[in-house]
């Protein structure tokens, strides 16, 4: 999915959050075929996993350091022994990769309070 107005992840939690709080009041009398509340939960639940894993999969696809030319081949063998996540914050300290602006850092959607 091409989203413009605003970045995958942040576009996720506002999907999660909307399915977890919201009444969804409104949309009651438009659901026709005998669709739910639950259901137009559900799928954005479904919209939203599908996002996050989409920029998920974009963020690990974006540097590839075995390819980058300004390292050398021990550094290469360094890195290919990191996880992922070793591997993005050390290539971040030296300023190689950008620091993510994702707001969702793994974490679960936030609920709001009754």
């Amino acid at each position: 999915m091409d989203t413009h107005v605003m970045p995958k992840e942040t576009l996720a939690e506002l999907l999660f959050f909307l399915a977890e709080n919201e009444e969804f009041g409104s949309v009651k009398k438009l659901l026709v075929d005998g669709f739910t509340i639950e259901e137009v939960r559900a799928a954005l639940r479904e919209l939203a996993e599908g996002l996050r894993k989409e920029a998920s999969q974009e963020a690990t696809h974006q540097y590839n350091a075995q390819k980058d030319i300004r390292l050398s081949k021990e550094a290469k063998d360094i890195i290919s022994y990191l996880s992922p996540g070793e591997e993005k914050s050390l290539l971040t300290a030296f300023g190689l990769v950008e620091k993510s602006k994702s707001v969702l850092q793994a974490n679960p959607p936030i609920k709001a309070k009754p």
